[in-house]
């Protein structure tokens, strides 16, 4: 965008802040490269908004810029503040999701705490599919490859875990899940 362009569409986010106008610059602002502003904008879009489905897609979509920086606890902070504001999204659940498979390999130490990660994963997309039916189809792709990675009974057997046991993940994800 034209410079000055930028700086009319800045004066006019001040003269009128609405967070229509906040999500506008913060889109341009992300065209131009400035993730970190554009940011801004949409938190501040967030906290303008009075519609609770517009307030979760701007959380949304801060949390998946956030992601995008490797910033992952704070993605998944404000993917949960988009669940918070409109409990359906399926698509939130799935971004902490596919957060958390990705995280697999950093955030254990053997192949069954590497593996319990997966079973985090797999919480978080059954639940995007029980929340949001429109998007069952994605959800069960999803699924389908995080199931394909939850530890073996053999190797629960090996490292003397039971089925039904809690197992602590750790690292940024930081969450007790059930042993399958």
């Amino acid at each position: 965008m034209i410079p000055s362009m930028t700086i009319l569409v800045e004066a006019y986010v001040k003269a009128d802040p609405s967070p229509q106008a906040s999500v506008f610059y913060a889109g341009i602002l992300m065209k131009n490269g400035e993730t970190n502003k554009a940011m801004e904008y949409f938190k501040k879009a967030i906290d303008q908004e009075t519609d609770s489905y517009s307030r979760a897609r701007y959380a949304l979509r801060v949390a998946e810029i956030l992601r995008k920086k490797g910033r992952l606890e704070e993605a998944r902070s404000y993917a949960y503040k988009a669940i918070d504001y409109q409990p359906s999204l399926g698509k939130a659940y799935l971004l902490i999701a596919s957060m958390y498979a990705s995280s697999a390999n950093s955030c254990g130490n053997d192949v069954v705490s590497k593996r319990m990660v997966y079973v985090a994963a797999l919480n978080k997309a059954l639940k995007a599919r029980a929340v949001d039916p429109s998007i069952s189809s994605l959800a069960n792709r999803f699924i389908a490859s995080y199931s394909e990675n939850v530890p073996s009974t053999r190797d629960l057997f090996l490292v003397g875990i039971k089925s039904g046991s809690s197992h602590r993940i750790g690292c940024w994800i930081n969450e007790t899940v059930i042993v399958p």
